[in-house]
């Protein structure tokens, strides 16, 4: 049976799964070999074709990208700031502004100032004029000699001055206010003199005047100190009261006269100074004059 059966091709059934096994293993190798024959020219194409390289463009290069500057450099490190453990205090407020100490003279400025006046006056040469009085009946109104006699020709003046001054560029423009009294003994200017015609006794009972000054000069100014000139002009209001025989008679006079002065300024603090000055007539009643006075500046 079992030869008649190999005869007719089939063999024992003991043996089909190692048939089986067999004819498996032969598939796969033949599964196998067919990938790697059909993957292997695919391979070797994707090798050998490398990308084609792109035509040149025929754009031109951008002007402002040509001539565009280099980029700047970076900048440098920045320091760290360095902050002091214990900063240092401000300074103490001053009452007064130093880095100004050494100017307080300088600059255009306005002044004020007031002070005392000394000095000599001879009025001889200033007509008088009669105004009122009891006198004028017995010829008071003619009388012309004592005033040429003490204290008419040199008389002493005491008294105060007031001066309001603006300087600008070193030149000073002045306008002032002096009130001297006269001192003098009433009799030593007791006399007798003619009056229309009759001798009577003439005595100066009072002398006095008002002036009123305008003055133009210079000065120069350095730390604290200006020195300064002056050319002043006054208009002089002088009254007087004679009395004649126990009549009374008020005479006037309105003059005016020249003069020149120089002086010094001194700053104490920075808007108040000290000033003393000298003057000496020129034309006029005015002999000479001392100042001394304070004054109020401000710039």
């Amino acid at each position: 049976m079992v030869f008649r059966l190999r005869k007719l091709g089939y063999d024992a059934p003991w043996k089909e799964p190692l048939r089986m096994r067999r004819s498996s293993t032969f598939a796969l190798s033949f599964a196998t070999f067919a990938l790697v024959g059909l993957a292997a020219p695919a391979l070797a194409r994707a090798q050998d074709s490398s990308p084609e390289p792109l035509p040149p463009s025929e754009k031109k290069a951008d002007p402002l990208e040509v001539a565009a500057p280099p980029p700047s450099p970076p900048p440098p490190p920045q320091r760290p700031l360095e902050v002091p453990e214990r900063p240092t205090p401000p300074p103490p407020p001053s009452y007064e502004d130093d880095s100004e100490d050494d100017g307080w003279a300088r600059g255009d400025h306005f002044e004020f100032t007031m002070g005392f006046l000394a000095g000599q006056r001879s009025y001889s040469k200033t007509s008088f004029k009669f105004e009122e009085g009891s006198a004028e009946g017995i010829g008071g109104g003619g009388l012309v000699a004592p005033f040429v006699k003490p204290p008419f020709d040199n008389t002493t003046v005491l008294g105060l001055r007031y001066d309001l001054r603006l300087v600008m560029s070193h030149i000073r423009m002045t306008v002032g206010f002096d009130v001297p009294f006269t001192t003098y003994k009433v009799s030593d200017s007791t006399a007798i003199y003619d009056v229309s015609g009759t001798q009577r006794t003439v005595t100066v009972q009072s002398l006095s005047s008002k002036e009123l000054r305008f003055g133009i000069g210079g000065e120069y100014a350095w730390t604290k100190v200006a020195i300064f000139a002056d050319l002043l002009g006054g208009v002089h209001w002088v009254d007087t009261e004679l009395s004649i025989d126990g009549y009374k008679a008020d005479y006037g006079a309105v003059s005016f006269a020249f003069s020149g002065r120089a002086g010094a300024r001194a700053h104490v603090r920075k808007w108040f100074f000290a000033q003393a000055a000298g003057e000496v007539g020129i034309i006029g009643d005015i002999r000479w004059n001392a100042e001394l006075s304070v004054g109020f500046f401000l710039k």
